[in-house]
This record gives structure tokens, C-alpha cells and sequence, in this order.
């Protein structure tokens, strides 16, 4: 993966610890999805996908906070990433922290595809990288 491509991805999650889904850093035909037993599972299309995700995740959290703990390059246009949230359920008050991960595909300078996983080691097997 090029460095412009982990960068597209760094600032993509630039924006969103910045409280900005950055709608303009994705492509047209993003797709946003994760893992079954996530609060929020999607699939999320386009760009107004990914505004309707990120309002899902205003809807079931207070005071969130995502990090971007670590990138690497998986091939030509995948990276790995390694996040954490930080904030509230909403509806019950509970406290969660976690950590989980994510394949990101880029596509001409864009975030083509988010596909999360319930654990960093689930989505590094996904990348084919353990």
C-alpha cells in the first residue's frame, strides 16, 4: 500500500476522533460493515451511508471517543487497522472501552470499504497476516 493510502486512512480517522465522519475522504461506493454482534453492524452505503452510521453511533453512545491505535499495509490497496472506543451506551449508562479491528480498502485516494471485526486477531486472520 502506497503511503498516500495509509495517509487517506490516517486522516479519515483524524476526522472521525474529531467528531467528522468525513463523507468526503470516502468513496461514492463506500461500504461500512462489521461483525454480527456489534451495537452497530450495518451495511452502510455511500455517503449517505456513512452519515447514517455515524449518526448510529451518536444514537447509541454518549461522549465517544475513537483512537487509531495501529496501521499496516496488508497489499496494494488493504491496510489493517487496530482501534479503540472509548464512551457510553446511551440507553443504559454502562461504560465501554474495547478494542477491535478493521480491514480498510482504498480506491483512487478514497476509503472504498470498512469491514470490522470483534478483535484485532479476528481481522488480522481475515488479512491473511497470522
Amino acid at each position: 500500500m502506497s503511503e498516500d493510502a495509509v495517509e487517506i486512512v490516517r486522516r479519515w480517522f483524524d476526522a472521525l476522533q474529531r467528531g467528522d465522519p468525513a463523507p468526503e475522504l470516502c468513496d461514492p461506493e463506500i461500504v461500512i460493515v462489521n461483525w454480527a454482534e456489534a451495537p452497530i453492524t450495518g451495511p452502510y452505503h455511500g455517503h449517505d451511508g456513512v452519515r447514517r452510521w455515524w449518526d448510529d453511533v451518536a444514537d447509541a453512545f454518549d461522549d465517544v471517543r475513537f483512537e487509531l491505535q495501529h496501521i499496516e499495509p496488508i497489499d496494494n490497496t488493504r491496510c489493517l487497522t487496530i482501534q479503540r472506543l472509548v464512551g457510553r451506551f446511551r440507553l443504559t449508562g454502562i461504560d465501554v472501552e474495547g478494542s477491535w479491528g478493521a480491514i480498510i480498502t482504498v480506491r483512487d485516494g478514497k476509503v472504498l470499504r470498512a469491514d470490522g471485526y470483534a478483535t484485532p486477531n479476528k481481522a488480522r486472520r481475515a488479512a491473511g497476516l497470522d
